[in-house]
Parts: C-alpha cells; structure tokens; sequence
C-alpha cells in the first residue's frame, strides 16, 4: 500500500505545459507520477485541437469534461461530449478526443497508473494560462 501526506493545492498554484512548442493543447500538471502512482491534468484543447490518437499498455484514463464540446472516440465508437460527460478508457484500447465546439474544451484527465506521461508533459515546454482559461477554470470550483 502506498502511503502519501495530503496533496492539495489550485490550479493556478500549477505548472502548465504544451508537449511540444507546436502543441495547441496545454496541460495544468495537478499531480504527477513522482507525487502519486498517477498523473491528474487539466488538458485544454483550443478550437480544432485533438490529442493524437494513442493507447496505453497497462493504464486506465479517466475523462471528465469542465467546459465546452467536443467527441471522443475509442476503437470504433464516437460519442459527443461537453461538460459534466465522462468516460473511462481501458488498457490497450485506441482513443483519441477532439474539440468540435466553438470554444476551448476543457478536460480533467486522470491516467492510472502513470505509464510516464507525466514525464512526457514535463519533457516539454512551459507555457501559461491566459486570462479564458482562468476565468473558465475559476468558475468550475
């Protein structure tokens, strides 16, 4: 069992990065595999933005979406979503999420275990929140 003092902070008390500095999508890295077992971001996907479609060997990702709209497919099935939707994607399987909405798309995405994507966050570039997602990550406490 493993066993950790109280983690807690805010967003905004949090470092945000793009992968890669061709990136649109940035990630509020909340928690990461050197705290806890897992990785816990806020994604945001400006307009048009998708992740790439990927899979993960041994870990499970869970979704949840804050604000705006967009589909997300896994192995053959496509579903819209926008805030409060979520869904939980199993080892092995082939997921990708788009934003199809007219405004960012704003995902609380945990990864368990971490399966170093965390460090793959981290390997990249840091960048900042701008003042929508802060009003938009503000309103969602």
């Amino acid at each position: 069992m493993i066993t950790f003092p109280m983690i807690a902070g805010r967003f905004d008390e949090r470092p945000v990065y793009k992968i890669s500095p061709k990136d649109s999508n940035k990630f509020v890295l909340l928690c990461d595999g050197t705290e806890v077992p897992f990785v816990s971001v806020v994604e945001i996907f400006d307009v048009g933005g998708q992740t790439p479609p990927n899979e993960h060997a041994e870990a499970f990702e869970y979704f949840y979406v804050l604000h705006g709209e967009g589909v997300a497919t896994v192995g053959d099935t496509s579903m819209p979503i926008s805030q409060g939707a979520y869904f939980i994607v199993s080892p092995g399987e082939m997921h990708q999420v788009r934003n199809t909405g007219e405004t960012r798309l704003y995902v609380l995405t945990t990864m368990i275990p971490d399966e170093k994507f965390s460090a793959l966050i981290k390997s990249g570039p840091l960048v900042s929140l701008d003042d929508e997602d802060l009003k938009v990550l503000s309103a969602a406490r």
